[in-house]
């Protein structure tokens, strides 16, 4: 049976916000308990200065954030009725623009992470990940790029605003708030939470 384009896309988004995760922790440093730590001067050496490694993560955080809002939107969008439909559909086009602005700076954040990653001779995991997270987030840009829609002659809509710098910490309160406003009242605060059991089951 064939799939729609927004479950292709909701298919990626899972894919990449797992990956990222993943290649979160592998590179972050921790203690022995898993609490996040400062990098140790021998780990800061290894990156260009001493504001990379916790710059790329933030980035890493920031995608996550911002590709779990784009599947929540585009799950709700699927299932809205006509009467919410229109609002529903424009949070999910506001939720992709913001998803591929977050994109670019990530594709910036992998290779910040890749020169770490080349002194540690051990890390093929952090390697494999970084690999899978630049593939799944090359084929998830083509897919966005494929639905955006076109305006003013076949110009995509989302040319317009490249070069429109984003407040993306605001747009992503901002879309949420969204979200919330358009769900059901009953689920509320619990929605991150359901996107996490989403990540665990891979749907």
């Amino acid at each position: 049976m064939s799939t729609s384009p927004d479950e292709d896309i909701t298919a990626l988004l899972t894919d990449l916000v797992s990956t990222l995760r993943e290649l979160e922790t592998e590179v972050e440093p921790t203690t022995e308990s898993g609490v996040p730590r400062p990098p140790t001067p021998e780990e800061l050496l290894r990156f260009t200065s001493d504001v990379t490694i916790p710059a790329a993560i933030l980035i890493l955080k920031t995608n996550i954030q911002a590709l779990k809002l784009l599947r929540r939107a585009l799950r709700m969008a699927e299932g809205r009725p006509t009467s919410t439909g229109s609002a529903s559909t424009e949070v999910k086009d506001r939720a992709t623009k913001l998803s591929k602005a977050t994109l670019s700076r990530l594709d910036e954040a992998l290779t910040d992470i890749q020169s770490a990653v080349e002194g540690r001779p051990e890390d093929e995991d952090a390697r494999e990940l970084l690999e899978e997270a630049r593939q799944l987030r090359s084929d998830l840009e083509e897919r966005l790029d494929e639905e955006a829609p076109e305006t003013n002659g076949g110009v995509p809509a989302d040319d317009e605003t490249d070069d429109v710098a984003v407040d993306v910490d605001a747009e992503l309160r901002s879309i949420k708030d969204d979200l919330d406003d358009l769900d059901d009242p009953g689920r509320g605060e619990s929605t991150d939470g359901n996107d996490d059991e989403d990540d665990e089951a891979g749907s």
